[in-house]
């Protein structure tokens, strides 16, 4: 077996040596254990390119990108917290609540509580018959004389030309885990234009047990089997917990890639990135990911696009919790995003990472401390120049004396990669933006960004789970060429999809 040793205080995955790619396999994918150049060195989403992006969303096929909301918190009959999804269907007017499909999951055994449905949603088409499906991680937590079995398992939604399937399957091969459970994402990380599931996993949450890397191997049956599958192996020592994983193709080959964000369990101060570059025979390890002074860098949330349309997708990262960094001084007070650009090696040999958080030139507002800055990530094309966008969501932003009321903000995609010039800044107190802001409401803790008319310019969805104490809340903004605008914007929340509103956090996942 060889390892890929970083500092003491960081995490470490180790890859073992081999091939193995039959269905019920264990991966052992190939090992790099070079480290990306400290000076050189992008949901979940699949998507590199606006196009690619638009097919993925597509449930119902008719040529119009559409939109997933959660509710995780929703209360059905006798089960809290069961969960539900609301379906927005794009057309050439955009979304609408008067096309919608609300999704609960009937038929649940009700010896084993399973909840939050809704959770993670992400999209891709699994099953190859050209409509996308939707994939929802469901937490499962045994009765005292219940299974051997807890923690969460993920659960698909087939589209078909009616929309998805009233009913969702099981993925089958999920691991055995619990708390803080499992992460995932959908993309071909092996190069056979399949979409594939891949997970990480917190074994048994034991700390001298592996976690646990799992690939779903498509095309995907609809009873829920994978074509194959395989694992790979994290290290027992320190183990860490997964906070975010992202796919897309950081090198250019036209394979997607693979970056983990995780914890280590011993030293929670601590937090990495990892890249691993896809391929055929599995994953190759480049190692942690480190700013321009060298120092290795952690975050919450992540998202992978071509920004500056070179060809090669870039690694954006969320550094959401600026209380952990005891150790180094980042530029991450309130949160920042840090990009760090592809190329064929796996990160770009001539452009160094970027910070940025509010206090770079050009963002609005001031960083302060739990503002969030990196939150609910999202990419996409806002204006229609071709360039991939970032949607951040501050949702401690503070103003106007209210604490936490939050606010999103756009940063346009460039020849240059991402800039600070042109972000558009909404909030509940910006002008034609409806509701008003509110202490605690922390909007922007989610966002999607989704062409749902088809005009090749992303516009912008906002969830906000807490609004109104935790009932949530959901707002659409439609785009022109110059941008996200709020001009016609609306929202709406869990009564309008005829769900029960009390504690349901409408809004806590968005997948488009």
């Amino acid at each position: 077996m060889v390892s890929h040793s970083l500092p003491r205080r960081r995490r470490r995955l180790i890859l073992a040596a081999g091939i193995a790619l039959v269905t019920g396999a264990v991966l052992v994918p190939a090992v790099n254990a070079a480290t990306p150049e400290a000076t050189t060195i992008t949901a979940t989403a699949t998507a590199t390119t606006p196009s690619t992006k638009r097919l993925r969303d597509d449930f119902n096929g008719d040529g119009y990108p559409d939109l997933a909301i959660g509710a995780p918190g929703t209360a059905l009959g006798s089960t809290a917290k069961a969960g539900a999804v609301s379906v927005l269907y794009g057309s050439s007017s955009g979304l609408s609540t008067s096309r919608k499909q609300v999704l609960t999951r009937p038929g649940r055994d009700t010896s084993v509580p399973q909840t939050g449905y809704g959770s993670a949603l992400q999209s891709a088409d699994l099953d190859r018959d050209g409509y996308a499906d939707l994939v929802s991680t469901v937490d499962r937590t045994p009765t005292q004389n219940g299974p051997n079995y807890d923690g969460l398992f993920l659960v698909v939604n087939w589209g078909g030309p009616k929309g998805l399937s009233a009913t969702p399957t099981p993925l089958s091969g999920i691991p055995e885990t619990s708390y803080p459970g499992l992460t995932y994402a959908l993309g071909d990380v092996d190069g056979d234009r399949n979409p594939d599931v891949v997970m990480m996993a917190d074994v048994n949450g034991d700390p001298d047990s592996p976690g646990d890397g799992t690939v779903l191997r498509g095309p995907f049956s609809r009873g829920g089997d994978a074509a194959s599958s395989g694992r790979f192996t994290v290290d027992p020592e320190g183990m860490s917990f997964f906070d975010g994983i992202a796919v897309g193709d950081v090198t250019g080959d036209g394979i997607a890639d693979l970056a983990v964000s995780s914890t280590f369990v011993d030293e929670p101060d601590s937090r990495a990135v990892d890249l691993l570059v896809g391929g055929p025979n599995g994953f190759t390890l480049k190692g942690a990911l480190k700013d321009s002074q060298g120092r290795v860098v952690g975050g919450e949330d992540i998202e992978i696009g071509d920004l500056n349309k070179d060809g090669y997708a870039d690694i954006v990262v969320g550094h959401v919790d600026d209380t952990y960094d005891s150790d180094v001084e980042l530029p991450s007070k309130g949160g920042a995003l840090i990009v760090f650009y592809g190329g064929p090696n796996g990160v770009s040999d001539t452009r160094k990472p970027v910070w940025i958080n509010q206090d770079t030139a050009g963002v609005p507002g001031v960083g302060e401390y739990h503002d969030g800055m990196g939150s609910g990530l999202s990419i996409g094309d806002t204006n229609g120049d071709g360039y991939l966008d970032v949607a951040t969501g501050l949702p401690g932003e503070d103003f106007d004396g209210l604490t936490d009321a939050g606010t999103v903000l756009v940063l346009r995609g460039s020849a240059g990669g991402l800039t600070t010039t042109g972000i558009k800044s909404l909030s509940q107190n910006t002008g034609g933006v409806p509701g008003s802001a509110e202490k605690l409401d922390r909007f922007g803790a989610d966002t999607a960004l989704v062409d749902a008319n088809g005009d090749k310019r992303d516009g912008l969805v906002v969830g906000d789970w807490a609004e109104n104490a935790g009932n949530g809340a959901a707002w659409v903004f439609s785009a022109t060429s110059s941008g996200v605008t709020a001009s016609g914007s609306f929202t709406f929340g869990a009564t309008t999809m005829g769900l029960p509103a009390t504690g349901s956090n409408f809004g806590a996942s968005l997948a488009d």
